[in-house]
Protein backbone atom coordinates (compact mmCIF):
# COMPACT_ATOMS: atom_id res chain seq x y z
CA UNK A 1 0.00 0.00 0.00
CA UNK A 2 1.47 3.48 -1.11
CA UNK A 3 0.31 6.06 0.79
CA UNK A 4 -1.01 9.07 -0.67
CA UNK A 5 1.30 11.64 -2.03
CA UNK A 6 0.70 14.28 -0.42
CA UNK A 7 1.27 13.00 3.31
CA UNK A 8 5.14 13.63 3.24
CA UNK A 9 4.76 16.91 1.66
CA UNK A 10 1.92 18.04 4.56
CA UNK A 11 4.46 17.23 7.09
CA UNK A 12 6.93 18.78 5.53
CA UNK A 13 4.79 21.97 5.46
CA UNK A 14 3.64 21.02 9.32
CA UNK A 15 7.44 20.53 10.45
CA UNK A 16 8.82 23.83 9.28
CA UNK A 17 6.65 25.72 11.47
CA UNK A 18 6.69 22.95 14.30
CA UNK A 19 9.51 24.05 16.67
CA UNK A 20 10.03 21.56 18.79
CA UNK A 21 7.62 18.73 18.46
CA UNK A 22 5.06 17.04 16.63
CA UNK A 23 1.33 17.68 17.24
CA UNK A 24 -0.27 15.01 19.79
CA UNK A 25 -2.02 12.42 18.33
CA UNK A 26 -5.44 13.38 17.14
CA UNK A 27 -4.68 16.72 18.38
CA UNK A 28 -6.50 18.01 15.62
CA UNK A 29 -6.84 22.22 17.03
CA UNK A 30 -2.93 22.26 16.94
CA UNK A 31 -2.81 20.51 13.66
CA UNK A 32 -5.61 23.41 11.97
CA UNK A 33 -3.70 25.99 14.23
CA UNK A 34 -0.20 25.22 11.93
CA UNK A 35 -2.19 24.69 8.52
CA UNK A 36 -3.40 28.31 8.96
CA UNK A 37 0.45 29.72 9.89
CA UNK A 38 1.03 27.43 6.47
CA UNK A 39 -1.41 29.48 4.64
CA UNK A 40 -0.80 32.77 5.94
CA UNK A 41 3.19 32.01 4.82
CA UNK A 42 2.42 30.60 1.39
CA UNK A 43 -0.64 33.44 0.78
CA UNK A 44 1.96 36.16 1.09
CA UNK A 45 4.37 34.53 -0.93
CA UNK A 46 1.83 33.14 -3.80
CA UNK A 47 -0.32 35.62 -4.05
CA UNK A 48 -4.48 35.74 -3.08
CA UNK A 49 -5.93 35.72 -6.25
CA UNK A 50 -8.63 33.74 -7.03
CA UNK A 51 -7.82 29.64 -8.26
CA UNK A 52 -9.62 27.05 -9.72
CA UNK A 53 -9.29 23.54 -10.68
CA UNK A 54 -8.80 23.99 -14.17
CA UNK A 55 -6.33 26.55 -13.39
CA UNK A 56 -4.31 24.53 -11.25
CA UNK A 57 -4.14 21.91 -14.56
CA UNK A 58 -2.96 24.42 -16.56
CA UNK A 59 -0.07 25.77 -14.09
CA UNK A 60 1.14 21.80 -13.35
CA UNK A 61 1.12 21.60 -17.11
CA UNK A 62 3.32 24.40 -17.63
CA UNK A 63 5.97 23.60 -14.91
CA UNK A 64 6.22 19.76 -15.88
CA UNK A 65 6.01 20.38 -19.32
CA UNK A 66 4.00 17.23 -20.02
CA UNK A 67 -0.13 18.30 -21.29
CA UNK A 68 -3.44 16.44 -19.07
CA UNK A 69 -5.19 13.90 -21.72
CA UNK A 70 -8.22 14.69 -19.94
CA UNK A 71 -9.67 16.83 -16.98
CA UNK A 72 -8.46 15.51 -13.54
CA UNK A 73 -11.85 16.46 -11.21
CA UNK A 74 -11.49 17.72 -7.46
CA UNK A 75 -13.49 16.75 -4.73
CA UNK A 76 -13.10 18.41 -1.26
CA UNK A 77 -13.41 16.65 1.77
CA UNK A 78 -13.59 17.52 5.43
CA UNK A 79 -11.01 16.30 8.23
CA UNK A 80 -14.01 13.74 9.15
CA UNK A 81 -14.61 12.55 6.00
CA UNK A 82 -10.99 12.05 5.34
CA UNK A 83 -10.75 9.61 8.10
CA UNK A 84 -13.70 7.96 7.09
CA UNK A 85 -12.06 7.81 3.09
CA UNK A 86 -8.22 7.12 4.28
CA UNK A 87 -9.93 3.62 6.14
CA UNK A 88 -11.99 2.56 3.34
CA UNK A 89 -8.71 2.84 1.46
CA UNK A 90 -6.32 1.58 3.92
CA UNK A 91 -8.75 -1.54 4.27
CA UNK A 92 -8.38 -2.12 0.93
CA UNK A 93 -4.95 -1.83 0.12
CA UNK A 94 -2.90 -2.81 3.27
CA UNK A 95 -5.23 -5.55 4.69
CA UNK A 96 -4.03 -7.06 8.41
CA UNK A 97 -2.70 -10.33 6.50
CA UNK A 98 -0.34 -8.01 4.56
CA UNK A 99 0.71 -5.93 7.24
CA UNK A 100 1.72 -9.05 9.61
CA UNK A 101 3.93 -10.03 7.37
CA UNK A 102 5.98 -6.73 6.70
CA UNK A 103 5.53 -6.46 10.53
CA UNK A 104 7.70 -9.90 10.53
CA UNK A 105 9.82 -9.08 7.42
CA UNK A 106 11.08 -6.15 9.80
CA UNK A 107 11.05 -7.65 12.96
CA UNK A 108 13.30 -10.70 11.08
CA UNK A 109 15.83 -8.12 9.86
CA UNK A 110 16.11 -5.87 13.26
CA UNK A 111 14.21 -2.95 11.59
CA UNK A 112 11.29 -3.10 13.95
CA UNK A 113 10.94 -3.05 17.45
CA UNK A 114 9.12 -5.92 19.08
CA UNK A 115 5.27 -5.71 19.90
CA UNK A 116 5.14 -2.28 16.79
CA UNK A 117 1.84 -2.18 14.90
CA UNK A 118 2.83 -1.49 11.53
CA UNK A 119 -0.65 -1.49 10.25
CA UNK A 120 -1.73 1.23 13.31
CA UNK A 121 1.21 3.27 13.11
CA UNK A 122 0.92 3.82 9.40
CA UNK A 123 -2.59 4.21 9.40
CA UNK A 124 -2.49 6.91 12.25
CA UNK A 125 0.52 8.52 10.36
CA UNK A 126 -1.57 9.08 7.20
CA UNK A 127 -5.01 9.97 9.18
CA UNK A 128 -3.21 12.92 11.09
CA UNK A 129 -1.32 14.40 8.27
CA UNK A 130 -2.75 13.99 4.68
CA UNK A 131 -3.55 17.08 3.01
CA UNK A 132 -4.47 16.11 -0.04
CA UNK A 133 -3.86 13.08 -2.47
CA UNK A 134 -4.91 11.28 -5.66
CA UNK A 135 -6.89 7.99 -5.72
CA UNK A 136 -4.70 6.20 -8.49
CA UNK A 137 -7.50 2.81 -8.18
CA UNK A 138 -9.13 2.29 -11.59
CA UNK A 139 -12.50 2.56 -10.20
CA UNK A 140 -11.65 6.36 -8.79
CA UNK A 141 -8.99 7.92 -9.99
CA UNK A 142 -10.07 11.23 -8.28
CA UNK A 143 -8.44 14.20 -6.71
CA UNK A 144 -9.10 14.72 -2.65
CA UNK A 145 -8.17 18.01 -0.85
CA UNK A 146 -8.82 18.56 2.78
CA UNK A 147 -10.48 21.83 3.34
CA UNK A 148 -13.34 22.18 5.53
CA UNK A 149 -14.99 25.26 3.58
CA UNK A 150 -14.45 23.78 0.31
CA UNK A 151 -11.64 26.38 -1.04
CA UNK A 152 -8.33 26.50 -2.98
CA UNK A 153 -6.43 27.96 0.28
CA UNK A 154 -2.63 28.53 -0.48
CA UNK A 155 -1.35 25.37 1.36
CA UNK A 156 -4.06 23.09 -0.91
CA UNK A 157 -2.55 24.62 -4.13
CA UNK A 158 0.90 23.33 -3.26
CA UNK A 159 -0.31 20.18 -2.45
CA UNK A 160 -2.68 19.77 -5.30
CA UNK A 161 0.02 20.57 -7.53
CA UNK A 162 2.11 17.40 -6.58
CA UNK A 163 -1.20 15.83 -6.93
CA UNK A 164 -1.74 16.71 -9.96
CA UNK A 165 1.12 15.76 -11.34
CA UNK A 166 0.34 12.24 -10.14
CA UNK A 167 -2.96 12.01 -11.99
CA UNK A 168 -1.08 13.63 -15.08
CA UNK A 169 1.90 10.29 -14.53
CA UNK A 170 -1.52 8.41 -14.26
CA UNK A 171 -2.77 9.31 -17.77
CA UNK A 172 0.50 8.06 -19.58
CA UNK A 173 1.60 5.20 -17.15
CA UNK A 174 -1.33 3.80 -15.04
CA UNK A 175 0.64 3.82 -12.54
CA UNK A 176 -1.91 0.77 -10.54
CA UNK A 177 -1.16 -1.41 -12.35
CA UNK A 178 2.70 -1.17 -12.65
CA UNK A 179 3.78 -3.88 -10.04
CA UNK A 180 1.81 -6.68 -8.77
CA UNK A 181 0.21 -6.85 -4.84
CA UNK A 182 2.93 -9.49 -4.16
CA UNK A 183 5.42 -6.97 -3.80
CA UNK A 184 5.64 -4.77 -0.86
CA UNK A 185 5.86 -1.55 0.52
CA UNK A 186 9.27 -2.54 2.14
CA UNK A 187 10.72 -4.19 -1.62
CA UNK A 188 13.36 -2.51 -3.33
CA UNK A 189 11.19 -2.19 -6.85
CA UNK A 190 8.33 -0.62 -4.91
CA UNK A 191 10.57 1.97 -3.92
CA UNK A 192 12.28 2.38 -6.52
CA UNK A 193 8.95 3.06 -8.44
CA UNK A 194 7.74 5.35 -6.11
CA UNK A 195 10.82 7.49 -5.67
CA UNK A 196 10.48 8.16 -9.27
CA UNK A 197 7.16 8.82 -9.24
CA UNK A 198 7.52 11.33 -5.67
CA UNK A 199 10.61 12.64 -7.18
CA UNK A 200 8.77 13.93 -10.19
CA UNK A 201 5.98 14.88 -8.52
CA UNK A 202 8.11 17.05 -6.14
CA UNK A 203 10.28 18.78 -8.86
CA UNK A 204 6.75 19.86 -10.46
CA UNK A 205 5.41 21.03 -7.42
CA UNK A 206 8.74 23.16 -6.71
CA UNK A 207 8.58 24.31 -10.32
CA UNK A 208 4.89 25.26 -10.14
CA UNK A 209 5.48 27.48 -6.64
CA UNK A 210 8.51 29.10 -8.66
CA UNK A 211 6.86 30.13 -11.80
CA UNK A 212 3.71 31.71 -9.63
CA UNK A 213 6.82 33.66 -7.55
CA UNK A 214 8.16 34.50 -10.82
CA UNK A 215 4.82 36.12 -11.80
CA UNK A 216 4.93 37.72 -9.06
CA UNK A 217 8.50 39.24 -9.04
CA UNK A 218 7.73 40.34 -12.67
CA UNK A 219 4.64 42.32 -11.26
CA UNK A 220 6.69 43.52 -8.07
CA UNK A 221 10.15 43.35 -8.55
CA UNK A 222 11.15 41.57 -5.73
CA UNK A 223 13.69 39.16 -5.27
CA UNK A 224 12.59 35.42 -4.94
CA UNK A 225 12.83 34.03 -1.21
CA UNK A 226 14.02 30.53 -0.40
CA UNK A 227 11.19 28.68 -0.99
CA UNK A 228 9.79 26.14 2.24
CA UNK A 229 8.42 23.36 0.45
CA UNK A 230 11.64 22.69 -1.15
CA UNK A 231 14.11 21.90 1.62
CA UNK A 232 14.57 18.46 2.08
CA UNK A 233 16.21 18.60 5.94
CA UNK A 234 12.74 19.70 6.81
CA UNK A 235 10.82 16.30 6.69
CA UNK A 236 10.51 14.31 10.13
CA UNK A 237 8.07 11.94 11.11
CA UNK A 238 8.05 12.01 14.91
CA UNK A 239 7.79 8.56 16.47
CA UNK A 240 8.27 6.81 13.65
CA UNK A 241 10.81 3.65 13.39
CA UNK A 242 13.45 4.58 11.03
CA UNK A 243 12.20 2.01 8.55
CA UNK A 244 8.88 3.63 8.72
CA UNK A 245 10.28 7.36 7.68
CA UNK A 246 12.66 6.47 5.08
CA UNK A 247 10.24 3.76 3.03
CA UNK A 248 7.95 7.07 3.55
CA UNK A 249 10.38 9.94 3.22
CA UNK A 250 13.31 8.94 1.05
CA UNK A 251 11.05 8.00 -2.13
CA UNK A 252 10.86 12.38 -1.84
CA UNK A 253 14.42 12.91 -1.07
CA UNK A 254 15.97 10.88 -3.16
CA UNK A 255 13.83 10.38 -5.56
CA UNK A 256 13.93 14.60 -5.99
CA UNK A 257 17.23 14.00 -6.50
CA UNK A 258 17.08 11.61 -9.12
CA UNK A 259 14.18 13.47 -11.35
CA UNK A 260 16.59 16.74 -10.88
CA UNK A 261 19.03 14.27 -12.54
CA UNK A 262 16.22 13.57 -15.32
CA UNK A 263 15.42 16.87 -15.82
CA UNK A 264 19.12 18.24 -16.33
CA UNK A 265 20.13 15.24 -18.85
CA UNK A 266 16.98 15.50 -20.87
CA UNK A 267 14.11 18.18 -19.56
CA UNK A 268 10.52 17.46 -19.67
CA UNK A 269 10.75 14.64 -22.29
CA UNK A 270 13.53 12.89 -19.90
CA UNK A 271 11.13 12.59 -16.99
CA UNK A 272 8.21 11.79 -19.45
CA UNK A 273 10.10 8.80 -20.82
CA UNK A 274 10.91 7.29 -17.43
CA UNK A 275 7.38 6.43 -16.67
CA UNK A 276 7.52 3.93 -19.52
CA UNK A 277 11.10 2.67 -18.54
CA UNK A 278 11.64 3.88 -14.52
CA UNK A 279 14.35 2.85 -12.37
CA UNK A 280 15.35 -1.34 -12.15
CA UNK A 281 16.40 -0.86 -8.09
CA UNK A 282 17.05 2.59 -5.56
CA UNK A 283 20.64 1.52 -6.49
CA UNK A 284 19.80 3.85 -9.82
CA UNK A 285 18.10 6.14 -8.17
CA UNK A 286 20.26 6.87 -5.63
CA UNK A 287 23.37 7.07 -8.36
CA UNK A 288 21.61 8.01 -11.54
CA UNK A 289 24.40 6.87 -13.72
CA UNK A 290 23.62 4.03 -13.55
CA UNK A 291 20.28 4.74 -14.68
CA UNK A 292 21.39 6.07 -17.46
CA UNK A 293 23.72 2.75 -18.47
CA UNK A 294 21.25 0.76 -17.31
CA UNK A 295 22.90 -1.33 -14.67
CA UNK A 296 20.81 -3.89 -13.89
CA UNK A 297 20.36 -5.53 -10.54
CA UNK A 298 21.57 -9.03 -9.93
CA UNK A 299 19.13 -11.98 -10.23
CA UNK A 300 20.33 -13.60 -6.74
CA UNK A 301 18.66 -16.71 -4.98
CA UNK A 302 18.81 -17.33 -1.17
CA UNK A 303 21.72 -20.32 -0.69
CA UNK A 304 19.73 -21.21 2.81
CA UNK A 305 16.98 -23.56 1.81
CA UNK A 306 13.53 -23.81 3.61
CA UNK A 307 13.06 -25.21 6.82
CA UNK A 308 11.25 -28.19 6.96
CA UNK A 309 7.25 -27.66 7.38
CA UNK A 310 7.61 -24.39 6.50
CA UNK A 311 5.53 -22.00 4.63
CA UNK A 312 6.66 -19.03 2.37
CA UNK A 313 5.44 -15.29 3.68
CA UNK A 314 6.94 -13.30 1.34
CA UNK A 315 10.17 -13.13 -0.66
CA UNK A 316 11.65 -9.82 -2.15
CA UNK A 317 14.85 -7.30 -2.83
CA UNK A 318 16.01 -5.00 0.19
CA UNK A 319 18.20 -2.59 -2.08
CA UNK A 320 20.52 0.00 -1.38
CA UNK A 321 18.38 2.65 0.20
CA UNK A 322 17.08 0.20 2.93
CA UNK A 323 20.35 -1.41 3.56
CA UNK A 324 21.36 2.33 4.16
CA UNK A 325 18.77 2.23 6.56
CA UNK A 326 19.80 -0.93 8.29
CA UNK A 327 23.38 -0.57 8.63
CA UNK A 328 22.21 3.16 10.25
CA UNK A 329 23.53 6.88 9.94
CA UNK A 330 27.10 6.90 9.21
CA UNK A 331 27.26 3.66 7.06
CA UNK A 332 25.85 4.65 3.90
CA UNK A 333 29.01 4.35 2.14
CA UNK A 334 29.07 0.35 2.82
CA UNK A 335 26.02 0.05 0.81
CA UNK A 336 27.31 1.10 -2.27
CA UNK A 337 28.84 -1.47 -4.45
CA UNK A 338 25.40 -3.58 -4.40
CA UNK A 339 24.55 -5.78 -7.13
CA UNK A 340 22.01 -7.54 -5.81
CA UNK A 341 19.62 -9.11 -3.23
CA UNK A 342 17.34 -11.69 -2.46
CA UNK A 343 14.83 -12.30 0.91
CA UNK A 344 12.57 -15.55 1.83
CA UNK A 345 10.58 -15.32 4.81
CA UNK A 346 8.72 -18.30 6.40
CA UNK A 347 6.32 -19.25 8.79
CA UNK A 348 7.35 -22.30 10.76
CA UNK A 349 4.77 -23.40 12.87
CA UNK A 350 4.00 -19.84 13.94
CA UNK A 351 7.17 -18.74 14.44
CA UNK A 352 9.58 -16.77 11.45
CA UNK A 353 12.40 -17.87 10.13
CA UNK A 354 14.32 -15.09 7.27
CA UNK A 355 17.56 -16.02 4.92
CA UNK A 356 18.77 -13.18 2.75
CA UNK A 357 21.83 -13.08 0.48
CA UNK A 358 23.18 -10.44 -0.69
CA UNK A 359 26.03 -10.32 -3.82
CA UNK A 360 28.36 -7.32 -4.42
CA UNK A 361 29.97 -5.64 -7.17
CA UNK A 362 33.45 -6.33 -5.81
CA UNK A 363 35.29 -8.37 -2.98
CA UNK A 364 36.10 -5.15 -1.56
CA UNK A 365 32.31 -4.05 -1.24
CA UNK A 366 31.59 -7.07 0.21
CA UNK A 367 34.03 -6.92 2.51
CA UNK A 368 33.32 -3.31 3.49
CA UNK A 369 29.53 -4.41 3.95
CA UNK A 370 30.03 -7.42 6.00
CA UNK A 371 32.09 -5.09 8.35
CA UNK A 372 29.47 -2.54 8.54
CA UNK A 373 26.64 -5.17 8.83
CA UNK A 374 29.04 -7.19 12.03
CA UNK A 375 29.36 -4.35 13.60
CA UNK A 376 25.69 -3.24 13.55
CA UNK A 377 24.76 -6.35 14.96
CA UNK A 378 27.28 -6.89 17.47
CA UNK A 379 24.89 -4.85 19.40
CA UNK A 380 23.32 -8.30 20.47
CA UNK A 381 25.22 -10.67 22.25
CA UNK A 382 27.49 -13.25 20.73
CA UNK A 383 27.24 -16.86 20.27
CA UNK A 384 28.97 -19.68 19.20
CA UNK A 385 30.25 -19.45 15.49
CA UNK A 386 28.64 -22.08 13.18
CA UNK A 387 30.14 -23.53 9.92
CA UNK A 388 31.40 -20.30 8.78
CA UNK A 389 28.22 -18.23 10.27
CA UNK A 390 28.61 -15.66 13.32
CA UNK A 391 25.71 -15.76 15.35
CA UNK A 392 24.44 -12.98 17.25
CA UNK A 393 21.01 -13.23 19.67
CA UNK A 394 18.64 -10.54 20.50
CA UNK A 395 17.20 -9.78 23.96
CA UNK A 396 14.01 -9.46 22.20
CA UNK A 397 14.18 -12.57 21.16
CA UNK A 398 15.42 -13.30 17.27
CA UNK A 399 18.55 -14.97 16.82
CA UNK A 400 20.19 -14.06 14.00
CA UNK A 401 23.49 -15.63 11.59
CA UNK A 402 25.83 -13.68 9.38
CA UNK A 403 28.75 -14.65 7.07
CA UNK A 404 30.48 -14.08 3.83
CA UNK A 405 31.65 -15.98 1.37
CA UNK A 406 33.39 -14.22 -1.74
CA UNK A 407 31.59 -11.38 -3.06
CA UNK A 408 27.99 -12.50 -1.36
CA UNK A 409 27.32 -11.43 2.21
CA UNK A 410 24.31 -13.79 3.91
CA UNK A 411 21.69 -12.80 7.02
CA UNK A 412 19.58 -15.24 8.40
CA UNK A 413 16.95 -14.75 11.29
CA UNK A 414 14.65 -16.78 13.17
CA UNK A 415 12.52 -16.31 16.65
CA UNK A 416 14.94 -17.94 19.34
CA UNK A 417 18.13 -20.43 19.23
CA UNK A 418 16.13 -23.82 17.96
CA UNK A 419 14.36 -22.23 15.16
CA UNK A 420 18.02 -20.42 14.05
CA UNK A 421 19.23 -24.36 14.43
CA UNK A 422 16.75 -25.17 12.00
CA UNK A 423 18.38 -22.41 9.23
CA UNK A 424 21.98 -23.06 9.98
CA UNK A 425 21.77 -26.86 10.15
CA UNK A 426 21.61 -27.30 6.89
CA UNK A 427 23.99 -24.34 5.64
CA UNK A 428 26.51 -25.16 8.11
CA UNK A 429 27.60 -28.64 7.27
Amino acid sequence: MSPPGALVLSLLLLGATRPTQAPAPGDKGTVSEVAELVNALLGGLLGGGEVTGARLQEEVAEAGGVPFRRDVPVAFLGRDELAAYLRELFDDEYPPALARSDERLLQALDLLPPGTDLRALRAQLLEENVAGFYDERPDRRRLYAVSEDRSFSPMNQVVLAHELRHALQDQYAELDSFLGPDVSDFDDRQLAWMSLLEGDATLVMERFVRLRLGALEAAASLAEPDLPPGAPGLFDVPGAPPVVRDQLVQPYLAGLAFARALWDRGGPSALREAWGRPPDSTEQVLHPGKYFAREQPLAVTPAVPAPPGSRLLSEGVLGELLLRTLLEDGAEPAAEGWGGDRWRLWDVGGRTALAWRSEWDTPADAAEFHTALRARFGRHRRGQERGGWEVFASAAGPHFGIRRSGMAVELVSADGPAALDGLLGPAAR
